[in-house]
C-alpha cells in the first residue's frame, strides 16, 4: 500500500440527488479521516478541478450545488467538514511521465474481464487503495480483484492478479486503520528520521525550540512515536486549513475535527503565573521571538507536544516534544 487515496470517479453518478446528499457527509469523514492517517488524496479525473465543483453527483446535479446548499448551513459540525475537505484539494493529474515513466503504456488493469477503469488501473501501479462511493457493485465491497496485464523484461505478456483495497464507508475504513497506520510508522522508525523527513510529512508545521533536539536524539519506545506522529499529521491538516483561510482562527475544536485523537488544553493559571514555570514553556521562534508555548497536545504516559499557534502568521509551531513538564 503506498500513501495514496485514489478517488474513484467510476463509482458516479447516484440515482437521485437525495442519495448524493445522505452520502456525503460519510464521505467527507472518510476523506478528513484518511488525510490524518497519512493518505494524500489523488483526483484523477482531469476533466475535473481540484476543488470538485464538476463533479456530477447525479444528473443534473453538481459537487457545486451540493456545496452552494450546504456552504451556509448551521450545522456546525458540517461547516467544519467543508472546511476540512478543502484543505485537502487533491493533486491532478496522476499519472504523467515525472510520476512513473513510459513503461506506463505496458501496464493494463481489467476488472470482470473486459472492463478497464483508470482509477484501478492507478491503484494497482501505486499498490493504493480507492475511495469510492457505494452506488453499486463492485463500488461497494473490498478488495477488488483486478487483472492486471504487464510485458516483463523479456518482452513477454504476463497476466498476474490484484488486489485493491476500495475504502467505501466510514466503517470499513476503521477496520484497517491498524494496518495503515502499521505501513505509514514502518516507513519512519526513529525521531531523527521523521525530522529528517518533515518537510514531507508535516510540510504545514514548523519545528523549533527543543523539538530538533528531542527528535533527533529519541531514545523513547516506538509506542510514544506512533502516538506523536498521529498527532502531528493532525496538527499538520489543521495547520494547512488554517494557512489557507479557511478558518478563521485556532481553535482546540478545529484541531479536534482535523482528527486529533488526543486531548488538547493550554496550561493552568498556575502555571503561567509562576515565572519557573511559565519560563520552562518558552521557545525561541525561527523569527526571533520568545513566547509561552501554553498549547499542549496529552501524549500517554505523560508524554506532551507543545505547539505555539501564531495568530498573526497563521503558523503553527512545534517546540517541545517529550516527558510533561514541571508543574511546581
Amino acid at each position: 500500500m503506498n500513501f495514496l487515496l485514489i478517488f474513484n470517479h467510476h463509482s458516479l453518478p447516484f440515482a437521485s440527488a437525495d442519495l448524493a446528499d445522505s452520502a456525503i457527509p460519510e464521505f467527507l469523514k472518510i476523506c478528513v479521516r484518511a488525510s490524518t492517517l497519512g493518505l494524500s488524496p489523488i483526483l484523477l479525473d482531469e476533466s475535473m478541478d481540484n476543488r470538485w465543483f464538476r463533479l456530477r453527483l447525479s444528473e443534473g446535479y453538481y459537487w457545486q450545488d451540493w456545496y452552494n446548499q450546504n456552504k451556509n448551513s448551521e450545522n456546525i459540525d458540517l461547516i467544519d467538514l467543508i472546511r476540512a475537505f478543502r484543505n485537502i484539494s487533491t493533486r491532478q493529474p496522476l499519472f504523467s511521465s515525472e510520476d512513473i515513466g513510459d513503461d506506463s503504456e505496458l501496464f493494463e488493469v481489467r476488472l470482470n474481464g473486459d472492463s478497464s477503469y483508470s482509477a484501478l488501473r492507478a491503484a494497482a501501479w501505486y499498490d493504493a487503495p480507492i475511495s469510492s462511493f457505494p452506488t453499486q457493485f463492485p463500488w461497494t465491497v473490498s478488495p477488488i480483484d483486478v487483472r492486471v496485464n504487464t510485458i516483463n523484461e523479456n518482452l513477454d505478456f504476463e497476466t498476474k492478479t490484484h488486489n485493491i483495497i476500495n475504502v467505501f464507508s466510514l466503517e470499513f475504513l476503521r477496520s484497517v486503520e491498524s494496518e495503515v497506520l502499521q505501513r505509514r510508522d514502518t516507513a519512519i522508525q526513529s525521531g531523527k528520521e521523521l525530522y529528517i523527513r518533515r518537510q514531507e510529512y508535516y510540510p504545514s508545521l514548523c519545528f523549533c525550540g527543543k523539538a530538533e533536539e528531542q527528535l533527533s536524539n529519541w531514545s523513547y519506545s516506538l509506542t510514544f512515536l506512533a502516538q506523536i506522529k498521529e498527532s502531528l499529521t493532525a496538527l499538520n491538516s489543521f495547520a494547512k486549513v488554517w494557512s489557507d483561510l479557511e478558518v478563521a482562527e485556532y481553535s482546540d475544536r478545529g484541531l479536534r475535527n482535523a482528527g486529533l485523537s488526543h486531548k488538547v488544553s493550554g496550561e493552568s493559571a498556575s502555571v503561567l503565573n509562576n515565572r519557573y514555570l511559565r519560563k520552562e514553556r518558552e521557545f525561541w521562534l525561527p523569527t526571533g521571538r520568545k513566547v509561552v508555548f501554553e498549547k499542549h497536545i496529552k501524549i500517554s504516559n505523560g508524554f506532551r507536544i507543545h505547539f505555539y499557534p501564531d495568530n498573526e502568521s497563521r503558523i503553527i509551531y512545534v517546540g517541545y516534544i517529550g516527558p510533561h513538564l514541571k508543574l511546581k
